[in-house]
């Protein structure tokens, strides 16, 4: 890794005790997703973002999401997203399963990631 990056890293559950994360940083970022669906019914994870610059025309509104399988007892690597800095990225469970996540940031050493949860029921 070069000398100018660091990595953050965050574990979450969502649908469990968290119902959403947003991460954020101060500069330039990318987020990777690994997930386990914990249920023994299909689940997933929902990627929400601002609105892109380039959209289609069925794209309409304030922001885009991507939801992203993750099969029932099974784990799997979702990719990765890239935000710019001040950008908020939330993630939430989808189809009522819990969702355990492991999310790493790649961004410049002195930038400033945040990673916060909301808590389920609040």
């Amino acid at each position: 890794m070069s000398a100018g990056k660091q990595v953050v890293r965050g574990y979450f559950g969502l649908g469990d005790h968290e119902a959403s994360v947003s991460v954020t940083s101060d500069d330039d970022f990318l987020l990777y997703v690994t997930a386990r669906n914990v249920e023994i019914f299909d689940g997933g994870v929902q990627i929400s973002t601002g609105p892109s610059q380039f959209r289609g025309s069925g794209s309409t509104g304030p922001s885009d999401a991507l939801g992203l399988d993750v099969g029932a007892q099974s784990g799997v690597a979702l990719g990765c997203i890239g935000g710019s800095g001040g950008e908020a990225i939330e993630l939430t469970n989808s189809h009522g399963a819990r969702v355990t996540v492991f999310l790493t940031v790649v961004t410049t050493r002195h930038a400033t990631v945040e990673m916060n949860a909301t808590p389920v029921g609040t």
